[in-house]
């Protein structure tokens, strides 16, 4: 959740709909910007590509004369998405063919900007005004330089209140949609169920589908993960091969401790974690293995990390037709889960969190 919340304060989306066939970026006199990069693809086959190779999307670069620049939207498929930079400040669009947008930028510092042309983009400054103070908290939170989990936690609370309030308020609108994307989790799920017939007419239809499905994988997941943490159940067994390519079971290691440690090159999260993880695995050296299990890299990529990082434990490289994944209910990465000496699953931890290992001690330290 709170990584969705961020992202859409990063991005804070701008979206968009009708007219003749431009996007069309006004920018404030003496701006001094001479290109603007931007990227689109279109969004149907954004939804049904299997790999990031396969989505179609295209970058390029824009010339800014007088201070305006002009997005021409192709005619190839039915709808795109788009997205622009303009002084690091992201927008989000979406558009059809024929239609007509324009980005109203008044200010650069503070930056402030206003989209017409389109009932989707009406609804969008809306959303952006409403998202608006609450944004404003996150910033001075954060340059406050205070670490509050909690006053941050409440401020997520906030933001996904108001997209509810929203979609509840204005369920016709195509902005419904949109404010929906900015939501995850049981919330997302209930919603989507609920929504108007016109829902499904709107330009993002295809992309709030493949995240409904995602969402319903994701909670599906954390309840798997939620039910294999009960402490009587079995660790699922699995074999996978090493780096000489040797099979490595689970059920091997049985009377230790084990942490799996399911990660990737990719994930800059997961190699953040391995100097605490180090630290284990030296201070529990005889009652503890660690199994790092490589998940979606190339087998040159993961020989070439554990290398590069110097991973000193068993280290086994998760293939396409494994299962292990969805027997441990992993969602996000990187995932460690803590099998106890009688092979039972005793905790399943989520992301790169220093109590892991205040919780890995207690565990321990509670069988001696």
């Amino acid at each position: 959740m709170k990584g969705k919340f961020l992202l859409s304060l990063l991005a804070i989306s701008a979206i968009s709909g009708t007219a003749l066939a431009d996007i069309v970026i006004n920018l404030p006199a003496n701006s001094d910007i001479e290109t603007i990069n931007y990227y689109y693809a279109p969004i149907k086959q954004y939804v049904s590509a299997k790999t990031r190779a396969e989505r179609g999307m295209v970058a390029e670069e824009l010339n800014v004369t007088d201070n305006k620049a002009i997005i021409n939207i192709p005619t190839q498929a039915d709808s795109y998405m788009f997205g622009f930079d303009v002084n690091k400040n992201n927008i989000r669009l979406y558009a059809q063919p024929g239609e007509e947008i324009v980005v109203d930028v008044t200010s650069l510092n503070p930056f402030v900007y206003k989209m017409s042309g389109t009932e989707l983009v009406d609804g969008m400054n809306q959303l952006v005004l409403i998202e608006a103070p609450i944004v404003e908290k996150v910033n001075q939170l954060q340059q406050s330089g205070n670490n509050d989990d909690e006053a941050m936690q409440a401020l997520i609370d906030e933001y996904n209140n108001a997209q509810i309030k929203f979609i509840q308020e204005n369920p016709e609108s195509p902005a419904a949609a949109l404010a929906l994307l900015n939501l995850d989790g049981e919330d997302y799920i209930n919603l989507y169920d609920n929504m108007p017939d016109s829902f499904t007419t709107t330009i993002v239809y295809p992309l709030a589908e493949l995240q409904y499905k995602q969402e319903k994988k994701n909670v599906e997941m954390a309840q798997k993960q939620q039910a294999l943490q009960s402490g009587s159940v079995d660790a699922p067994d699995f074999t996978l091969k090493d780096i000489e390519g040797k099979d490595v079971s689970l059920s091997e290691f049985k009377g230790k401790w084990v942490i799996l440690d399911f990660w990737g090159t990719w994930c800059p999260w997961c190699i953040k974690g391995f100097p605490e993880l180090k630290k284990a695995y030296e201070e529990y050296a005889g009652k503890l293995e660690i199994i790092g299990i490589d998940c979606r890299d190339s087998e040159e990529a993961w020989k070439a990390g554990v290398e590069k990082y110097q991973l000193p434990w068993v280290n086994v490289y998760n293939h396409d037709n494994s299962n292990v994944l969805n027997d441990y209910g992993v969602q996000g990465f990187p995932t460690k889960a803590i099998v106890n000496p009688e092979g039972k699953i005793s905790n399943i931890t989520v992301g790169h969190i220093p109590e892991f290992f205040t919780i890995l001690s207690d565990l321990i330290n509670s069988k001696n």
